[in-house]
C-alpha cells in the first residue's frame, strides 16, 4: 500500500507539519505491520533535511504510542515497525531520544495514582536517572523539615503516602555555557484536599504530576543530545488528600524565606508546593535562570482551551525565546501578562498572602504568587500546562488520547536555544 499525505501549499511546510503528516500516515495504515516513510519524496520545502528527519521520526514514533502496562497479553495488537529512510542518521537518533523522553512522560502521567505514589515515582526517577547518567538525590521524611519545604509538607499531610522531593543534575561533558533550573509540579493525585473536587473532575487527577513528568522526560534525553548546558531539576512529589490530618482552610504556612501563606482553598495546592522549591532552585550562585512547569490552574483551560498552555515571564527576551521554542516543537503556548493590579487579590488579613482569592483571573494570580518566591533578579518563566497535559478527546496530530507528554519538546528546544544564546542571557 502506498499512502500520500498532503503537506499543504508548496513551500509552506514547517517541521510541525512534517511531524503531523508522519503521525497521520502511521495512524492511517491500519493492519499493515511495517511502514516506510521515505524522506526523499518530500521536496519543495524550506525545512532543512535534519529538521525534516527529526520531525518525521518523532511524529511516527509518537503516533505509535500506547499505554499497555495494565492490558492482558491477548488484548495487545501486534506491533508496527516504522522505517524512516533518507536524511541524516544523527538527526534520526536525536529524534528517537526525544520521543523516548516524551513517551516516558506519557507513561508516568497515564500511570494509576495507586501505582505511581510519590515514593514509587521517586524510585522510578532514580532508575531512569541511573540509566541516563544523571545524578539523583531523593529527600523524604525529616529531610523536608530540614530543608524547610513547608509547603510540600503541609499539602501532603492529608495523605498516608509520604511526600518526596527529588533533585536531579545533568552535567555536560564540556564546560557549561549556562546553568538552568527546571522545576516540575509532581502531585501524583489531587483530590482537592478538604476543598474536595467535584467527582466529575477526579478521573484526570492522576495527571497533576504532568509538570514533573515533562521535566524528567526532557532531562533523561539531555545526556545523549550533547548540549553544553548544566541543568538542575527540582521535583516535589506529593498527594493532596482529605483526612483528619489534612491542612485546613485558614491554616498558615511559613515558607523558606520566612513569609507566610494563608490557605484559603486546599485545591490550590500546587503553588504552595512550588513556593519553597522555587526559592531553593533560585538560590544565588546556583542557576542563571529558572523554568517551572506545572498543571497549575483550571482557569488556564477556560482562558485558552484544551490544547494550549499559558506562558508567563517578566522578561520579554526569555518569553520570546520560550515561545519560539514551543513553536518549533509544535506545542501551543500563549503568553499571558503578569498583571500587577491582580496582585491585590493575594492580600491576606492574617498572613503575607493567600493561596487563592476566589476571584476571576486565577491563572494570572497563581503566576504572580509564584513570582514572589524567586531570588530577586532571577530570570524566570512559568508554564501552566493544566490544559494540554491531558487529552480527553480522540487522538490528533502526534497527540494520543490521555497523557500527551506536553512540555518535553518545548523544554528541549528551549535548552537548545539557551545554549546558543547563553552570552546574551547570562
Amino acid at each position: 500500500m502506498v499512502l500520500n499525505v498532503g503537506l499543504g501549499p508548496a513551500g509552506s511546510a514547517t517541521a510541525a507539519v512534517f511531524r503531523k503528516a508522519a503521525a497521520a500516515a502511521v495512524r492511517a495504515v491500519g493492519p499493515a505491520r511495517t511502514v516506510r516513510l521515505d524522506l526523499a519524496l518530500t521536496e519543495n520545502t524550506d525545512v532543512p533535511v535534519a529538521d525534516r528527519v527529526r520531525a518525521v521520526a518523532e511524529g511516527a514514533r509518537l503516533a505509535l504510542y500506547r499505554y499497555d502496562t495494565f492490558r492482558s497479553a491477548q488484548a495487545l495488537p501486534p506491533p508496527v515497525e516504522v522505517r524512516v529512510t533518507g536524511g541524516s542518521p544523527d538527526a534520526l537518533a536525536e529524534a528517537l531520544v526525544t520521543a523516548e523522553g516524551i513517551c516516558l512522560a506519557r507513561d508516568l502521567v497515564n500511570s494509576p495514582a495507586g501505582a505511581l505514589t510519590p515514593t514509587a515515582f521517586a524510585h522510578r526517577i532514580q532508575t531512569v536517572a541511573a540509566e541516563a547518567g544523571l545524578s539523583c538525590v531523593v529527600y523524604g521524611g525529616e529531610d523536608l523539615a530540614r530543608l524547610r519545604l513547608a509547603g510540600l509538607a503541609a499539602v501532603s499531610r492529608g495523605s498516608t503516602e509520604p511526600a518526596r522531593y527529588v533533585e536531579l543534575t545533568h552535567e555536560p561533558a564540556e564546560a557549561p555555557a549556562l546553568t538552568v533550573a527546571l522545576v516540575g509540579k509532581g502531585v501524583t493525585f489531587d483530590s482537592g484536599g478538604l476543598s474536595l473536587k467535584p467527582s466529575g473532575e477526579l478521573h484526570t487527577m492522576k495527571a497533576d504530576m504532568g509538570g514533573a513528568a515533562a521535566v524528567l522526560g526532557a532531562l533523561v534525553a539531555l545526556p545523549r543530545l550533547g548540549l553544553p548546558i548544566r541543568v538542575h531539576a527540582h521535583l516535589p512529589l506529593a498527594e493532596n488528600m482529605p483526612d483528619g490530618g489534612a491542612i485546613r482552610v485558614g491554616d498558615v504556612v511559613r515558607h523558606l524565606n520566612g513569609t507566610t501563606t494563608e490557605i484559603t482553598h486546599t485545591d490550590n495546592e500546587g503553588r504552595v508546593i512550588l513556593a519553597d522549591v522555587l526559592l531553593r532552585a533560585s538560590r544565588p550562585g546556583q542557576t542563571d535562570l529558572v523554568l517551572d512547569v506545572a498543571t497549575l490552574t483550571s482557569a488556564a483551560v477556560h482562558a485558552l482551551g484544551t490544547r494550549t498552555g499559558a506562558l508567563f515571564s517578566p522578561d520579554d527576551a526569555l518569553a520570546d525565546l520560550v515561545g519560539r521554542a514551543a513553536e518549533r516543537a509544535g506545542e501551543s503556548l500563549w503568553r499571558l501578562p503578569l498583571l500587577e493590579h491582580e496582585r491585590r487579590h493575594l492580600r491576606s488579613t492574617v498572613a503575607d498572602r493567600v493561596n487563592c482569592s476566589h476571584r476571576h483571573g486565577d491563572t494570572v494570580q497563581a503566576a504572580l504568587y509564584l513570582s514572589e518566591f524567586l531570588t530577586p533578579g532571577t530570570l524566570w518563566a512559568h508554564l501552566d500546562i493544566a490544559a494540554p497535559a491531558w487529552n480527553d478527546e480522540p487522538p490528533y496530530g502526534v497527540v494520543p488520547h490521555g497523557a500527551t507528554g506536553f512540555g518535553v519538546r518545548t523544554l528541549l528546544e528551549t535548552l537548545r536555544a539557551l545554549a546558543a544564546s547563553a552570552p546574551a542571557l547570562a
